[in-house]
């Protein structure tokens, strides 16, 4: 018997793979494979290819409203069916390649900067922003080179430690109750 493949937008050590992961506890299965898929639009793709089992989207946050990447991916596909939805605590933090460095630029998916726009105005006046795909891949491409060192990465906690980056704040979300809402999808 084959595993169960759980495609989910973003890469590993982003928020939709966790949930990826307390879906698949929630659900019983103990043979499950994860897949990264970046986006919302990969990951229904990849769900109507049958190369995915199911898939996990964020969907809403409590602050920040709807994650308008994740309705567009869904819309007209009424072949596809919410099984299950959950909500968990998100919190972001900023990350620089090195202590000290000037920030210029913060870079982060939408959702992340929307949800910390705020604290990143306070802390970071005068630094443009940029959107990407996942707040890992933010922090995977600081830790990389592909963005230069006077960039800033808001992503999870996790995500910046394991890619070997700098802590410069932690728990920048402006809300302290910040929670986003995530859809495990399937095929009716």
């Amino acid at each position: 018997m084959s595993s169960v493949k759980f495609g989910y937008m973003g890469i590993p050590f982003s928020n939709t793979e966790e949930m990826s992961h307390i879906f698949c506890k929630q659900m019983g299965i103990e043979d499950a494979e994860f897949v990264p898929l970046m986006c919302a639009a990969d990951t229904v793709s990849e769900l109507l290819k049958g190369n995915v089992d199911y898939g996990v989207l964020a969907t809403r946050n409590k602050f920040a409203g709807e994650v308008a990447e994740s309705a567009n991916a869904l819309r007209g596909h009424d072949e596809i069916e919410i099984v299950e939805t959950g909500w968990i605590p998100i919190h972001h933090c900023v990350f620089l390649k090195n202590e000290g460095a000037e920030v210029k630029k913060i870079v982060s998916h939408i959702q992340a900067i929307l949800q910390s726009d705020n604290s990143l105005r306070e802390l970071y006046p005068d630094a443009e922003r940029e959107e990407c795909e996942d707040t890992a891949y933010a922090a995977e491409m600081l830790a990389n080179g592909t963005l230069p060192d006077y960039c800033a990465a808001v992503c999870r906690k996790d995500a910046g430690e394991h890619y070997g980056l700098y802590l410069a704040h932690e728990n920048i979300e402006d809300n302290k109750e910040n929670m986003t809402q995530f859809s495990l999808i399937r095929l009716k």
